[in-house]
């Protein structure tokens, strides 16, 4: 989507993709996942980018486990709303293509994802994408993905949910093929786990959904990412 569509959004308030509580598909399948893809040995829990993050509250989780947290928002109000929320002053600092919000563990760089420098994001370990690729315009998508296979190294680890509903229209925007979509970067794709959420999101039945999965998967960057088109 557009960045004035995400503009108005957060303008207006209507973030209702925001979960106050934390993604539940993150609380569920996280341990089982550093398992099998986080760094080996494993000295530390690992470095997360967690893209297009808004103010979301798994940010403080997944810091709580002891991971070092690198969040993406072109939004500043919302990399503010966070660390307000979180009740800590955080360091701003412009760095190259980005804004810096730091407290601790946690960062926010308030930029455009898309033109991120790696240097400016650091070492990844692993990806965490709960409301990034769902939110991507389907033109966008394999752009998106390129970048996040530059941003992250070599065998990083990524956790994905997605959605499948035939509401026809977005965002989120439903993905039918997400193994033959993360392909060109990413492999060992997994489906983990589907959770029909419809009873639980009237709003996608007022759009005109009579079916909504929330999909997790699992899979791991390639050693050698494809190259730039």
């Amino acid at each position: 989507m557009e960045q004035s569509f995400w503009f108005e959004r957060w303008s207006e308030g209507r973030i209702g993709f925001h979960e106050q509580g934390g993604n539940r598909r993150l609380h569920e399948h996280w341990q089982a996942f550093v398992s099998r893809y986080g760094p080996k040995p494993a000295s530390s829990p690992g470095r997360v980018l967690v893209p297009l993050c808004g103010k979301s509250t798994d940010l403080r989780w997944l810091a709580a486990r002891g991971h070092e947290v690198v969040g993406v928002e072109f939004i500043e109000a919302a990399a503010e709303a966070f660390f307000r929320e979180s009740g800590v002053e955080p360091e701003r600092t412009q760095e190259a293509g980005a804004i810096r919000y730091r407290h601790r563990a946690i960062s926010i760089l308030v930029a455009d994802f898309f033109a991120l420098p790696e240097l400016t994001v650091g070492s990844i370990d692993l990806i965490y994408d709960r409301a990034a690729l769902v939110a991507v315009a389907p033109e966008r998508r394999a752009q998106y993905l390129e970048q996040l296979a530059r941003l992250s190294q070599p065998q990083a680890g990524l956790f994905l949910v997605t959605f499948e509903h035939d509401s026809g229209s977005g965002p989120p925007f439903s993905i039918a093929d997400t193994p033959q979509l993360l392909s060109s970067h990413f492999d060992s794709v997994e489906r983990i786990a589907e959770h029909d959420i419809l009873e639980a999101e009237p709003r996608f039945r007022e759009r005109g959904a009579s079916s909504m999965l929330e999909v997790v998967w699992f899979a791991r960057r390639l050693a050698t990412p494809a190259p730039a088109t």
